[in-house]
């Protein structure tokens, strides 16, 4: 387990160092650093372990909410897409802009909700996470991302992703996980939790985060490079899962009294549950740590869809039935809602894939 550091103690290692500036001194990556940053997590929300994670919200709802309620709708897709095609009133804003926008061009207190989008839910929820762990506590996913609210998105998206691959061929041997280890250690050169979490985040927000949502044919063709960990009940976990797989217990296991130390600082690491939704989260929670973290996206639903249909609920899973066909700025595209359509909760749905 991790040891429990005191926040004095921490602060005072950081400042006593070589009594040089930042800017005199190469800065040296120190666990301590890591340690500042869980404790300010831990003990400002614990976001990443609280019934709130992950938060979601239903197209439905961001479609009622266009003219009901005061919405700020953040489209996180490349330019050319967004041009291609948006909700009214969205604005396009890059991951590595994002902290600007929220600090420089709104007031975001000022909105009910800021919904951010993206074409599955996987690069929304990552960034959302990062955001939410900066203190902003009325920022949404948009629940399987555009693919939920225009057909053709999802075609080249959700429904292109969504198979039966391996059911009936998963393993459901266990597997331990390691014993308690180091953190990683980290370089920021600040002396307090926030200062530190707001540097991780620009650092982390100005990666490729596409690269770390990985696909199944991606991570079956280099299976062996990863640490797995499925982020989902035991339950679950022993019916089957991927092999060499480890079961974490969702909202529970990744804090500093339980076993986050147990994760490697060697060898990257592959985060999956059920739809890829929360995983996106566990990994940019991760990645603010320094692990070298990647999301599986799509989650279960990329191997074993029919299972995820018949044992979870709705919001675990992908059909037709839960594409909206609402209107996009920039198409002329008709809008037809399903017949069928899977009925949602009403908002914000919170705390669940």
């Amino acid at each position: 387990m991790l040891r429990k550091v005191s926040l004095v103690i921490i602060v005072a290692a950081l400042l006593a160092g070589c009594g040089k500036t930042v800017e005199e001194d190469t800065l040296q990556p120190s666990v301590l650093e890591t340690e500042l940053l869980i404790n300010y997590l831990e003990t400002n929300g614990n976001f990443l372990n609280s019934p709130a994670i992950p938060a979601l919200i239903g197209a439905q709802d961001v479609y009622n909410q266009l003219i009901a309620s005061n919405i700020h709708i953040i489209d996180l897709r490349p330019e050319e897409e967004f041009n291609a095609g948006h909700i009214m009133h969205s604005v396009n804003v890059t991951p590595d802009n994002i902290l600007k926008h929220f600090e420089r061009h709104i007031d975001p207190a000022g909105f009910d909700y800021i919904v951010l989008v993206c074409n599955n839910a996987m690069l929304s929820g990552f960034v959302n996470a990062l955001i939410i762990f900066l203190g902003y506590d009325n920022v949404y996913t948009m629940r399987f991302g555009l693919s939920s609210w225009d057909q053709e998105i999802a075609k080249e998206n959700w429904l292109a992703a969504i198979s039966d691959h391996l059911e009936g061929k998963l393993e459901t041997k266990a597997h331990p996980k390691n014993p308690a280890g180091e953190l990683p250690a980290i370089s920021t050169g600040q002396a307090d939790g926030y200062n530190i979490l707001r540097a991780r985040a620009i650092k982390v927000l100005q990666s490729d985060i596409n690269a770390l949502n990985l696909t199944l044919e991606e991570v079956t063709s280099r299976a062996d490079d990863f640490h797995k960990i499925k982020y989902w009940p035991e339950v679950f976990y022993n019916q089957g899962h991927l092999p060499g797989t480890i079961q974490y217990t969702p909202k529970s296991s990744l804090q500093s009294d339980a076993y986050l130390n147990t994760l490697p600082t060697n060898q990257p690491i592959l985060v999956s549950c059920y739809s890829g939704h929360h995983s996106a989260y566990v990994t940019a929670f991760l990645r603010l740590l320094g692990y070298d973290a990647y999301n599986m996206v799509y989650g279960s639903n990329a191997y074993i869809h029919t299972t995820m249909k018949t044992t979870q609920s709705d919001t675990r899973f992908f059909t037709e039935a839960h594409v909206r066909n609402f209107p996009l700025i920039g198409t002329d595209r008709v809008a037809s809602p399903p017949v069928n359509a899977v009925q949602e909760e009403s908002i914000p749905i919170i705390g669940g894939c």
